[in-house]
């Protein structure tokens, strides 16, 4: 397609990537599906609070950004068709909930353009907090396991967009709390080998599975 269906804006293709684009960055339906990210299971994991819930509080105009979900009131919801009193105590339980989230998880689900889970662990584990990687320069960020140019430079561009960081003062006003963890290696057992995870385990899960090969040594690729 030449126009974005959603907003009408030009669709594009930028330098060899592969995917086609809708070219305005406030598209509703790429801020549709930031917000379906930032409350994901990898990010945020706001429990009962999917995509149907997410359309619901868009259309209604009480939420712009993911940001807003942690200004939300019962009150606020509980008048909604299908919110009875109790549904909407629990969505508020919920989202208050998850106010406190591992820096990984708080960075993969702020949703910059080529960060996914592992990119967000090293920038995590390498640099420790969120302000050190605002902070660093492209050059300091391509020193990361496996940034390369390009992803440098979309991590460095996306804390020093004006939003993003009008994006990141609500957070902070919302009370979210980044737990910045020092990863415990207990031996080099798994050293200089790489494992990429896909399917079902058995006895545990991947993100258990993901932490037993890093406390090893190990690298865990996407």
């Amino acid at each position: 397609p030449h126009i974005c269906p959603i907003c009408n804006s030009k669709v594009v293709k930028i330098g060899d990537e592969v995917a086609y684009k809708c070219a305005d960055k406030n598209c509703g339906a790429i801020l549709r599906e930031r917000i379906y990210h930032f409350v994901s299971k990898k990010a945020f994991n706001i429990v009962g609070v999917g995509p149907k819930i997410v359309d619901r509080f868009l259309d209604e105009g009480l939420i712009k950004d993911a940001g807003d979900l942690f200004f939300l009131k019962e009150q606020d919801i509980q008048h909604l068709e299908r919110f009875a009193e109790k549904s909407a105590e629990n969505i508020i339980k919920s989202i208050q909930s998850r106010k406190e989230i591992k820096l990984e998880k708080f960075l993969f689900g702020l949703g910059i353009l080529q960060v996914g889970e592992e990119t967000a662990f090293d920038l995590a584990r390498v640099k420790g907090n969120l302000e050190k990687i605002k902070n660093s320069s492209k050059e300091e960020l391509e020193k990361i396991n496996d940034v390369g140019p390009k992803v440098a430079e979309s991590i460095y561009n996306w804390f020093r967009e004006k939003k993003n960081l009008d994006f990141l003062q609500k957070l902070r006003k919302a009370g979210i709390t980044i737990i910045s963890q020092k990863l415990k290696v207990k031996s080099q057992k798994l050293i200089n080998k790489t494992f990429v995870l896909t399917g079902e385990l058995k006895t545990m899960t991947r993100e258990e599975a993901k932490e037993k090969i890093r406390e090893l040594g190990g690298d865990v690729s996407g």
